[in-house]
């Protein structure tokens, strides 16, 4: 995306220039700081990213009113990490709103998004410029077939190089959040573990981290290693008490864990993350997923 920058130490100038362009559409992204968040005049925003919570609810609805004006809707979303979720809970108190909140993108999300902006640049592609890699096109369909071959150019394009998966917990590179689900609601987090041992085996405790109850407490979800998952799945059997998946996304929380214990309190484990995500770094850093 083309963007541009606004701050304070940009002269005014320049700053009125750079809002010309962002209104007139010249570019479609401004990364700004709090001089952007009020007494401005910028129509049709669609989207606004805080890379923080506020710590006023005052600087929330300025940063967020930047969007849906004028009787239009927009949507605004908040990066956070979990030791700022009180911040976030401060702003729903005093604002009168709910968050909804949503795990970070996948592997998956990010390369299903990647492939849709690489197939927009083919079709952008002029017929002139096509002509010249037909016989190469040609080859490579000869050696791989069509959809390999095509499948392998977008994923040059979108820079996939490698896929790696993250927690959707807490986006910790290496590692895959999984959902156990039980038929009764849990009074304790031992409970979920217990039912983990009995098919996975004592040793399952060093495996699994950042364990969660599921909103209901009908379950939990955690972390484990992606080099363990495969092994996992071949242990593990569903009951009709107990079953086990990979979380396709991260599912409703209960928002206090009643248990601080082994579970919840291993949140950290020393491989929290930073709680963000560069897209290269999903695909080029550490093991394949």
């Amino acid at each position: 995306q083309d963007a541009q920058s606004l701050h304070g130490d940009i002269p005014q100038k320049q700053r009125e220039v750079t809002l010309k362009g962002f209104r007139s559409g010249v570019f479609e992204v401004l990364i700004a700081t709090n001089v952007a968040a009020r007494g401005l005049d910028i129509p049709e925003v669609d989207l606004v990213i805080q890379c923080s919570p506020p710590k006023d609810v005052d600087s929330y609805i300025h940063r967020s009113g930047r969007t849906g004006r004028a009787g239009r809707t927009g949507i605004c979303i908040c990066l956070f990490q979990r030791r700022e979720e009180d911040l976030l809970k401060q702003v729903e108190h005093k604002a009168g709103i709910t968050f909804k909140r949503v795990g970070v993108p996948s592997a998956t999300d990010v390369i299903k998004a990647s492939s849709s902006d690489a197939k927009k640049l083919l079709e952008a592609v002029p017929p002139s410029a096509v002509d010249y890699f037909r016989k190469s096109a040609q080859e490579l369909i000869d050696e791989k077939g069509a959809v390999d071959a095509l499948a392998a150019a977008l994923a040059h394009i979108s820079g996939a190089s490698y896929v790696q998966q993250r927690s959707l917990l807490n986006s910790t590179a290496g590692f895959v959040t999984m959902v156990l689900k039980c038929s009764i609601e849990m009074r304790t987090m031992s409970y979920a573990w217990r039912g983990l041992k009995e098919q996975l085996g004592e040793e399952v405790d060093a495996k699994v981290s950042a364990m969660r109850f599921l909103k209901g407490k009908t379950g939990v979800c955690f972390d484990i290693p992606v080099g363990e998952l495969s092994n996992i799945q071949e242990q593990w059997k569903d009951t009709r008490r107990w079953q086990l998946s990979v979380a396709e996304e991260l599912p409703e929380l209960e928002e206090y864990p009643q248990e601080a214990g082994r579970g919840f309190s291993r949140f950290g484990n020393g491989r929290q993350g930073d709680g963000g995500f560069k897209r290269n770094s999903w695909f080029k850093n550490g093991n394949r997923g």
